[in-house]
């Protein structure tokens, strides 16, 4: 079982990264593939989160969007979590491609950051685009003053 398989499975992570960056880093490592993977067997991305515990153990959760933002902001409310993620499947207007991955991405100790992946289908396969990254909005963490 590789790390990633493992966080999957809320196994700890082998070594935390001690910056804000690396945290939210390892949240997209996670949720990219599990995205990619899901396209491949279920054709979609239904909405999932995931976030990481203050000892770096990573832990995904499933459910409607807003339940998963309820869920995520008790959780860093409570001071138990420093690092949440939320992937969704977006459609893009005005870009080549049609649909995308969308992560938003936050961190207790930094600006919040959304990824988007770009995908389409291409005969039986999916090919995707060129990751592109964007400030964020603040959705489980208190916005800092």
């Amino acid at each position: 079982m590789t790390e990633l398989e493992a966080a999957c499975h809320g196994a700890a992570v082998a070594e935390l990264p001690g910056e804000p960056r690396e945290h939210m880093d390892a949240l997209l490592k996670l949720m990219i593939p599990t995205a990619r993977r899901r396209l491949v067997e279920n054709g979609e991305v239904v909405p999932f989160g995931a976030s990481m515990a203050l000892d770096g153990q990573l832990d995904t959760v499933g459910g409607v969007l807003d339940e998963l933002y309820e869920g995520l902001r008790a959780s860093a409310e409570a001071g138990n979590i420093v690092a949440s993620a939320v992937c969704v499947d977006v459609q893009l207007s005005d870009h080549p491609f049609d649909d995308a991955i969308r992560v938003e991405l936050e961190h207790r100790d930094a600006e919040p950051l959304t990824c988007l992946l770009p995908y389409r289908r291409a005969d039986d396969a999916l090919e995707y685009g060129e990751l592109i990254a964007f400030p964020g909005e603040w959705r489980t963490f208190a916005q800092p003053d």
